[in-house]
């Protein structure tokens, strides 16, 4: 006997996947994406497998109980037609009376995974751990709608904050720089480990030089002068946010050429220089799909 088991989504609509190679978990929403796409693939390693592939294993284990769940309480109704008593004379009689119930069902619940993404490339909704990763539907890499995504948020953010305090406003920019920034990186090394190269963009003018070398790209080409200056600076202010609480040092003046009578002094930044250094971004993350297209 054969019979089709659903699989029930969750509240959101998405149902539970896991990578058969990898074994991470992820989530998709059926009906949207392509239409008659038969197979998946891993967000995390890019696997590429049929969809019966990638049941999670709750889901498994929820089948198997109700498939075995069905078949004793079949057993078990056939074995109760069969109950029956027999009289051998009026002073005896036999009684037969079957006990027990099917086997119980095993229930699960899908895992709440915060990263939801719509991909641009065929708009299927699925929700991943990590920021960047491999469309499940159509194979496309996220890298560049996530940068996007995450740049548009820290833009609104700044824009609510125009009518904050002067201590709150000066805060929100500091956040915002490092954000920026750190996105930029965690995009930069995604891509580059497709070239099996693993790049650190926290010094871009590092980050240049290597890949200048190594694939004979500028990752600053489309920009001024001044304003690829104006971006390791930005880089270098991040890096004294994060380790010297924003106090200038000696290492940031030999790295930008700022006079060394800057040293002591906190660092400025203001929220057009957050607007610039994201439009200046954007050039360099195009430059970056030069070296080889993620996907």
């Amino acid at each position: 006997m054969k019979k089709p088991i659903r699989i029930e989504s969750d509240k959101k609509g998405y149902i539970g996947r896991e990578c058969p190679v990898c074994e991470k978990y992820f989530k998709i929403k059926f009906g949207t994406g392509l239409r008659g796409v038969t197979d998946c693939y891993c967000p995390y390693c890019n696997h590429r497998d049929s969809q019966d592939k990638f049941g999670t294993k709750q889901q498994i284990e929820h089948l198997k109980s109700v498939a075995h769940n069905k078949a004793t309480g079949v057993t078990l109704k056939d074995q109760k037609k069969s109950e029956d008593v027999t009289r051998s004379n009026q002073l005896i009689s036999i009684g037969v009376t079957l006990k027990g119930q099917a086997t119980p069902i095993v229930y699960y619940s899908e895992q709440d995974l915060e990263q939801k993404v719509i991909c641009n490339q065929c708009a299927l909704e699925y929700a991943i751990y990590e920021i960047f990763s491999y469309c499940p539907n159509c194979g496309i890499h996220n890298s560049k709608q996530i940068v996007f995504a995450n740049y548009e948020l820290i833009l609104k953010i700044l824009a609510l904050s125009a009518n904050a305090k002067d201590d709150i406003k000066a805060k929100l920019i500091e956040n915002a720089l490092e954000d920026v920034v750190s996105i930029f990186d965690e995009f930069g090394r995604e891509h580059c480990l497709s070239t099996h190269t693993k790049i650190s963009f926290q010094n871009i003018s590092s980050a240049q030089a290597k890949i200048l070398a190594d694939f004979e790209v500028d990752i600053s080409s489309g920009l001024t002068f001044n304003e690829w200056d104006f971006v390791v600076d930005q880089f270098q202010k991040k890096h004294l946010l994060t380790h010297k609480s924003g106090i200038i040092d000696d290492d940031f003046v030999r790295k930008t050429g700022k006079p060394a009578s800057w040293v002591g002094k906190r660092i400025s930044i203001t929220e057009d220089d957050i607007r610039k250094l994201i439009s200046y971004l954007l050039v360099i993350a195009d430059n970056l799909f030069r070296i080889v297209p993620l996907g």
